[in-house]
């Protein structure tokens, strides 16, 4: 304080004005080092699809911001490829898109039929291809089509094909969702059929069509194939009998091989049945019947009178005659019964297990038995009934898993704002330091240049000093003595004032006009 006292005016106020400079740099620091820099990932974004890159944004974790009115994103600086990988994972960083039915608008007057045809084809193409795009995990699809020809002959005819590309690698993708894009590109386009549509994904492998069974990714019929069926069985089971020992014999102590042989066809079976029961089915009759009348002969004219006698009696006569027939038929049938069953895809035909155990891992014979029948039960297997196998192998030396560093990773956001205020607090601190320090050796004059003539009075020792009057009468001086005691450096400026007064008097004044600045 005494040294802000001391101060001139205009000095006060040269050290205010840095100090209030500094604050307000300070302070414009701190804030640009609070507010986080955003990096351009994505331009040209369709504004219709906004809300699903933000929501992708968002669920990774990952700070954006809306650029260009909302046709560009920006994510924080150090999460682009977070932001990538989330984008990619929703199929929504593809930057090509098709365009839709709204590509007829620009028809020119004039076209021809063939440019018509071709724009049409075009926006099909688009339209098929945003909607494919809402399924999840199958963003930015292509789709090119070739169109149907009909012609007079049947097979001149050329029929309609349709090619599916989807960006990102989607051989995890449900072969439900698969079967769904090829049915609805086929019900899209007139005289497409399922079989007609192809499927690929941005790694190059064919999603649809696959023959199935044991060399294709996925059946027609939206099944499973055999191998990729198998690898997930088996590695569920691997990871439940992995843990299982881990949490038993210790970390790294046991390792666990499973090899399934499914049944992944598909089976509708009909069985029939016999009882040995005779079942009346139906039964119908049908009666016929016939009523009829006599009378006598009376001698009139005709061949009757002219016969015999017996004849005419044998001819002739009264009564009635009445006919009657009933006949019944019935329709028996056997005591049967149909079944039909739809077998389900997945059932085991064989599975064998391998468990390996370190050395270090020494059990009873007991605990050995009882470990193996843990094992077989949850593994589910049924060695009397499929044959199924487990063996257990003791006594192998592992391999040591090298011990990897830890690698460093980024400093969060937050613990990087205070260590960027514990700088700027140091720096400020250096500052009024050193500040301060200028101005306490600005007050004790160390910092005021000394003259040349003055640095040269040590390189020069006189001979014989100037002898004081002595003013209080007691033979030698008391300033003779002082001279004589002195520091030689004095002894020469007191030579020199008393020699070149005018000369000394010029550099106290540039001393104290320099002082007053």
């Amino acid at each position: 304080m005494a040294l802000f006292n001391s101060m001139s005016t205009r000095g006060k106020i040269t050290l205010a004005a840095c100090a209030l400079g500094f604050l307000a740099a300070a302070l414009f620091i701190v804030k640009m080092a609070g507010a986080p820099s955003y990096t351009t990932v994505m331009t040209g974004v369709d504004p219709a699809k906004t809300a699903q890159i933000t929501t992708a944004l968002t669920a990774a974790g990952v700070p954006f911001e809306l650029q260009n009115g909302g046709t560009a994103v920006g994510v924080q600086k150090g999460k682009e490829t977070a932001a990538n990988v989330a984008l990619a994972a929703k199929g929504l960083n593809s930057g090509t898109t098709q365009p839709g039915f709204e590509i007829l608008d620009k028809q020119k007057l004039g076209a021809s039929s063939q440019q018509q045809q071709i724009a049409y084809q075009r926006g099909l193409e688009g339209t098929i291809a945003n909607t494919i795009g809402q399924i999840d995990g199958a963003g930015g699809a292509q789709v090119h089509l070739t169109l149907g020809q009909d012609n007079l002959f049947a097979d001149e005819s050329q029929p309609a094909t349709a090619a599916v590309l989807l960006p990102q690698d989607a051989s995890g993708m449900d072969p439900a969702s698969v079967k769904g894009i090829a049915n609805l590109v086929a019900a899209s386009v007139p005289n497409l059929k399922a079989s007609s549509v192809t499927i690929t994904d941005g790694s190059g492998a064919m999603l649809w069509p696959s023959g199935g069974g044991a060399s294709g990714d996925g059946g027609a019929d939206g099944l499973p194939s055999k191998t990729a069926a198998e690898a997930k069985y088996n590695a569920s089971t691997e990871a439940s009998l992995q843990a299982l020992l881990d949490r038993t014999l210790g970390q790294d102590k046991a390792q666990v091989v499973v090899h399934s042989d499914l049944n992944v066809d598909k089976i509708d079976q009909q069985a029939l049945t016999y009882t040995g029961k005779v079942v009346p089915l139906a039964e119908k009759s049908t009666t016929e019947s016939l009523k009829g009348t006599g009378s006598t002969s009376g001698g009139t004219s005709g061949t009757a009178s002219n016969l015999p006698s017996y004849a005419a009696n044998a001819t002739g006569g009264s009564g009635t005659n009445n006919y009657k027939n009933t006949t019944t038929d019935k329709t028996n049938g056997a005591d049967k019964t149909i079944t039909k069953t739809q077998k389900a895809t997945g059932g085991i035909n064989r599975m064998d297990v391998a468990v390996l155990l370190d050395k270090s891992v020494t059990l009873p014979a007991a605990q050995m038995t009882a470990l193996k029948a843990s094992l077989a039960s949850a593994a589910g297997l049924q060695i009397a009934q499929r044959k199924d196998t487990l063996n257990v192998t003791t006594g192998l030396a592992f391999a040591k898993v090298p011990a990897t560093a830890a690698k460093a990773g980024p400093i969060p956001a937050a613990f990087a704002g205070i260590l960027k205020g514990v700088g700027i607090g140091l720096g400020a601190l250096l500052f009024l330091f050193f500040v301060t320090r200028h101005l306490r050796k600005r007050e004790r004059g160390e910092l005021i240049d000394e003259p040349s003539w003055l640095r040269t009075l040590e390189a020069t020792q006189p001979k014989e000093l100037m002898a004081m009057p002595d003013l209080s009468g007691n033979g030698a001086s008391a300033a003779e003595v002082s001279i004589a005691n002195a520091d030689p450096r004095r002894q020469q400026l007191d030579t020199i004032i008393q020699g070149e007064p005018e000369r000394v008097a010029a550099h106290l004044r540039s001393w104290i006009t320099e002082d007053s600045k």
